[in-house]
């Protein structure tokens, strides 16, 4: 799924565990309970995204646009 456009999707519950993300638009999406542990994502942009609850353990983000609009940038 690198460069996708997954804006306003609900995606709550998903398995994406070690997903590529990069570069994908996630802008308002919703992964509620999501599992996203080790997904790429890489310029992933998760403005407004709704995380709650999500698995995020092991995801690798480098210039990742964070819920809040902050930079996130580790494991790399």
């Amino acid at each position: 799924m690198i460069w996708c456009i997954l804006r306003d999707a609900d995606l709550s519950g998903a398995n994406l565990g070690f997903a590529h993300l990069s570069g994908a638009d996630l802008t308002n999406a919703k992964l509620v309970n999501a599992y996203l542990s080790g997904a790429d994502m890489v310029e992933t942009n998760l403005n407004g995204t709704d995380l709650e609850g999500a698995d995020m353990k092991r995801s690798i983000f480098c210039n990742t646009i964070m819920p809040d609009g902050s930079i996130r940038t580790n494991n790399i």
